[in-house]
């Protein structure tokens, strides 16, 4: 007998297949539910956590600045000799202190001296000369009074003038921070990159490897200017040029490079270019003919060239550059080693003019023309004025402050 329902081979794998369907529809729609769910709930919890933590107005109040920049101040040494009651301040001089005004812009420019105050007062009057009244005149210029050191620690005398500035600049930048600059070094950019770079003391190399101090960047109570200030005291001879500062240096650095923040020497080029060796005062300060005067056809009051260099000009326009210029583009200051001090005489080269540095013949010239044409533009200096700021043994004023 029949119950007239008939399975045929074929009915029960379908309604398996059926069901299965059914079934894994029913659960993903489960899962995705759950899954919406999870999701809705990160949301309510990221909203919670990000409204629980919002800053509060008084949170968002102006906190102290934390910083560990070195700070923008600069420092010159000129120390007097003995019975020599006044400056002798040259155009190469107030080029540096300009220089350092125009690209640093710092907050101070200390001027550490043992000269007494009448010797500031004639200096500021012009009657010692325009570029003694200028440089004195440069804003953000202070004057601190300073007693020249005439014995190290060791009992050793300081007699040379040189190494009592050494002594002085180590005691200024120790104290008080910033950037000291020999008169014969020539800021050519910003150094905010190398105060903000996070180390404690930024030096470069000079020619043979040697750390070179005459550009020192530091932050007041740095261990390394602490060191220093040590060694030097205890290795003064006397007699060696430079072993109390730079041979000190040179032996400390290395050591204290290796503490994370505390030293950074910079290759040769950034500070430190050339050297006092006779092919490199010549590669600098060595006057070129054979190339056209800046100055052709120029007359005192006349407008000067801007010279704008774009990144690839030396690549795709090199007839504009002659073969004897050098590329100062990775030099952040002009250390300018004075030939004659080194006996090395340079044919044609006497002294820093704002002639001979607006005529833009020589490597120097080309590298601080910036500098004098700004000062040129602002009625400061006059094509023809001499070296020691005198004519006739009268000061030739220049129009107007920077």
């Amino acid at each position: 007998m029949s119950s007239g329902i008939v399975f045929s081979k074929r009915s029960i794998p379908q309604r398996l297949l059926l069901t299965s369907a059914i079934l894994l529809t029913v659960a993903l729609i489960v899962l995705s539910q759950k899954y919406l769910g999870i999701l809705d709930l990160f949301d309510r919890v990221e909203l919670a956590t990000s409204s629980h933590h919002k800053p509060s107005a008084l949170s968002q109040q102006a906190q102290p600045a934390v910083t560990n920049h070195i700070p923008n101040q600069v420092h010159y040494v000129y120390v007097l000799k003995d019975g020599v009651t006044d400056f002798s301040f040259e155009f190469k001089h107030y080029l540096s202190v300009y220089a350092s005004w125009l690209y640093l812009r710092p907050d101070i420019i200390y001027l550490h001296t043992n000269a007494p105050d009448t010797a500031i007062a004639h200096a500021r009057s012009g009657a010692g000369g325009k570029w003694n009244r200028l440089l004195f005149a440069m804003p953000h210029i202070r004057v601190n009074h300073v007693t020249a050191p005439t014995a190290a620690e060791n009992g050793r005398p300081i007699t040379i003038l040189e190494h009592q500035t050494d002594f002085l600049r180590q005691e200024a930048v120790r104290g008080l921070g910033g950037v000291y600059l020999d008169f014969d070094a020539h800021a050519l950019r910003s150094l905010d990159p190398l105060r903000a770079s996070g180390f404690a003391v930024v030096l470069g190399r000079q020619h043979g490897g040697e750390v070179n101090a005459g550009v020192l960047l530091g932050r007041a109570g740095a261990r390394a200017l602490a060191l220093w200030r040590d060694e030097m005291h205890r290795v003064y001879d006397g007699a060696s040029w430079s072993g109390h500062v730079n041979g000190v240096l040179s032996r400390l650095c290395p050591r204290l490079m290796r503490i994370p923040g505390e030293v950074l020497v910079l290759e040769q080029d950034a500070l430190q270019p050339g050297s006092w060796l006779v092919e490199d005062n010549l590669a600098l300060f060595g006057i070129h003919d054979e190339t056209r005067s800046n100055l052709e056809g120029v007359g005192q009051g006349g407008a000067l060239p801007e010279f704008e260099e774009a990144l690839m000009d030396r690549w795709e326009h090199p007839e504009r550059f002659p073969p004897w210029e050098r590329d100062y583009s990775s030099t952040y200051v002009l250390h300018a080693f004075d030939p004659k001090r080194n006996g090395n005489p340079v044919p044609g080269f006497e002294h820093i003019t704002p002639r001979y540095v607006l005529d833009r013949q020589s490597n120097f010239a080309r590298a601080v023309y910036p500098v004098a044409k700004h000062m040129y533009d602002a009625g400061l200096v006059e094509i023809d004025d001499p070296y020691h700021g005198n004519v006739d043994g009268h000061e030739n004023p220049g129009k107007r402050q920077p």
